[in-house]
């Protein structure tokens, strides 16, 4: 809401992140834990992820760039970029605390 009330952030490139690098695992972790359930993260091999997503109606040359954008990323977790706490002048929420206030949503 802030960037669409703030026209000094016109035009601006924000990389807005949490305020600490999260894997998958752990996110998976942090919303058991929300919605007092277990939750684990499981690798789907890029093929079998394509193929579903083919079935769905999704072109193949978008999906070699999803998949190969994915790629790049895997074992790694989201630099901490700062941004949010620069731009809204405190610190950015965490995931537990956002999931924490939306686990309704996750329990369906």
């Amino acid at each position: 809401m802030h960037a669409l009330l703030n026209t000094g952030l016109d035009g601006t490139k924000m990389w807005l992140t949490e305020p600490e690098p999260l894997s998958h695992d752990d996110l998976a972790s942090i919303t058991g834990q929300a919605i007092g359930r277990t939750i684990e993260c499981q690798e789907v091999p890029p093929e079998v992820h394509k193929q579903g997503l083919m079935q769905r109606g999704l072109l193949e040359p978008f999906l070699d760039a999803l998949i190969s954008r994915y790629a790049r990323d895997v074992g790694s977790t989201e630099t901490v970029s700062g941004e949010v706490e620069r731009i809204l002048g405190r610190p950015a929420l965490t995931y537990g605390d956002w999931v924490a206030d939306h686990a309704d949503i996750f329990m369906n």
